[in-house]
């Protein structure tokens, strides 16, 4: 179940509503609020642009489908994220061998300004960049989720299929490899913020 602290606004709930109802305006209007987000998250679980689009394309095709059976979430975005996480791993599966098994994913990290406030040159947000990635693709996936989308722990526990302490361990986890592997001191002590953030929110 989704965070309900952070409600969509009054305009994507009548939009969803009238979605439901069988409005072909609204749902227009929704692809088009979350196509691009949609697209976002999806690139940075596959390489594949197509396999994305399509993915995407099959969300949405479902919502409309069973429009008169979906329920009303607390927040859409964590909703969506899920739908197409779950997509694009059924479509992955495919091409593996092994059942009940999470398939290989590519998460690719571009950072963000805001993730290194302290360190403004190029050099140092490119090492960065390269220590992030060499994170297993869960503990990304998770601090993309977390500091890129802002997303609330009972949502991505939502979206990644975990319990709320599990979101906790991954992302204690995540940043206490990324403190092992960087030793400048300006960014030891953010990084030691960061985690603050993370265990006492």
């Amino acid at each position: 179940m989704f965070s309900s602290e952070k409600p969509f606004d009054l305009l994507e709930q009548e939009l969803w509503s009238q979605f439901r109802a069988g409005d072909a305006h609204a749902f227009s209007e929704l692809m088009k609020r979350y196509s691009r987000i949609l697209f976002r998250y999806g690139s940075r679980l596959s390489l594949d642009e197509d396999l994305i689009k399509d993915c995407i394309q099959d969300v949405f095709f479902d919502l409309w489908e069973h429009r008169s059976t979906i329920s009303q979430p607390a927040v859409i975005k964590p909703y969506l994220y899920k739908a197409l996480r779950l997509r694009i791993f059924r479509e992955q599966a495919k091409w593996t061998r092994w059942e009940n098994v999470e398939p290989e994913t590519y998460f690719e990290f571009s950072v963000e300004n805001h993730w290194v406030e302290q360190q403004h040159a190029t050099e140092t947000r490119e090492q960065f960049e390269k220590l992030l990635n060499t994170l297993p693709k869960r503990q990304k996936e998770i601090l993309y989720l977390k500091f890129s989308e802002e997303l609330p722990h009972e949502d991505i526990a939502a979206i990644m299929n975990m319990n709320r302490q599990s979101v906790y361990n991954l992302l204690h986890e995540a940043i206490a490899r990324l403190r092992k592997n960087w030793y400048d001191m300006p960014f030891y002590l953010s990084l030691g913020l960061l985690l603050l953030t993370v265990l006492f929110q």
